[in-house]
């Protein structure tokens, strides 16, 4: 995988063999600095020149499980899309 930021404040993940992106991350509401992957490939954590720094799970099944221990209600279609990168909801283990 490669991390790319742009100036616009979102960072893209690519699969370096295929060329797909793979997600498209927002959060930053400046542009992004630096971005780096946890050693075991899980996590991508970015930085900004808005003073944040963002931590985003890049494995679906450690996403999923968080959403469901978190969240007390179901999430919408919307929030499926926007957050998990799915085009509905997975089903509530």
């Amino acid at each position: 995988m490669l991390a790319t930021s742009h100036a616009d404040g979102t960072v893209k993940v690519w699969n370096l063999a295929t060329g797909e992106e793979l997600l498209d991350l927002s959060g930053n509401s400046a542009p992004v600095s630096s971005v780096v992957f946890s050693p075991d490939g899980q996590y991508l954590i970015t930085s900004g020149f808005d003073g944040t720094a963002r931590v985003f799970a890049l494995n679906l099944d450690e996403l999923i499980r968080l959403a469901h221990s978190r969240v007390t209600r179901t999430l919408t279609e919307l929030e499926c899309r926007q957050y998990l990168h799915m085009d509905s909801c997975p089903a509530s283990p």
